[in-house]
C-alpha cells in the first residue's frame, strides 16, 4: 500500500523513512533538566549554589539543608554542617535575610605498606534564608553542635489595635 507505516517507522519531512523510537522523548526531557539546572527559576533570590560540591579537589559551593520552624516564641533554623567546627561556619543578617556560610577544607591521607592516597576536598557553602519579620541582630543566637547548626530567633510580640468604636449619626 502507498502511504502506510508501521509502528516501527515513521516518515520525515523529505520523504525518507526513519526507526521510531519509543524513547525518543525522554531526549529532550533530559534536556529540559539539563536547561533547569544550569537556570533555575529561583536564581534571582540568592538561594540557589552555582555549582555543586566535588571530591577532586575543585572549589565547589554547596546549599546546606536546613528546616525553619516556629517554637516557644521563636522561630528555630536548624541547618546540616556535618563535620565542621564554629570556626567554618559564618552566621548573617542581611537585608532581613539569615545568611549561612563559610568556606571548608579536607586532607585525608592513607599511608600503606603498598600504597599513598592523599584527597582533598574543599569548598563554600551558603544559604540564605528569608524571614518573616524585622529582627534585630543582638536578639539572635547560634550553637553548632554534632554538625547540625541551630539558630534560635524570638518572634516579635503581636499586638492588636484597640477597638475604637464609630458613633453613628
Amino acid at each position: 500500500m502507498v502511504g502506510t507505516t508501521t509502528l516501527a517507522e515513521k516518515p520525515k519531512v523529505n520523504g525518507s523513512v526513519q526507526k521510531l523510537d519509543p524513547f525518543g522523548f525522554l531526549d529532550s526531557v533530559q534536556q529540559e533538566f539539563e536547561h533547569f539546572w544550569r537556570h533555575p527559576f529561583f536564581a534571582g533570590f540568592n538561594t540557589w549554589p552555582l555549582v555543586f560540591p566535588t571530591s577532586t579537589g575543585t572549589k565547589a559551593t554547596f546549599m546546606p539543608r536546613a528546616d525553619m520552624y516556629d517554637k516557644d516564641g521563636m522561630l528555630v533554623v536548624t541547618a546540616e554542617l556535618p563535620g565542621l567546627t564554629k570556626d567554618n561556619v559564618e552566621v548573617e543578617l542581611i537585608d532581613g535575610d539569615l545568611v549561612i556560610k563559610g568556606v571548608t577544607t579536607t586532607n585525608k591521607e592513607v599511608t600503606e605498606a603498598q600504597y599513598y592516597r592523599m584527597e582533598r576536598t574543599y569548598g563554600s557553602y551558603y544559604r540564605r534564608l528569608p524571614l518573616p519579620f524585622e529582627v534585630k541582630p543582638d536578639q539572635i543566637t547560634a550553637t553548632l553542635k554534632d554538625g547540625v547548626l541551630e539558630v534560635k530567633i524570638p518572634k516579635p510580640e503581636v499586638t492588636s489595635p484597640a477597638a475604637t468604636k464609630v458613633p453613628i449619626g
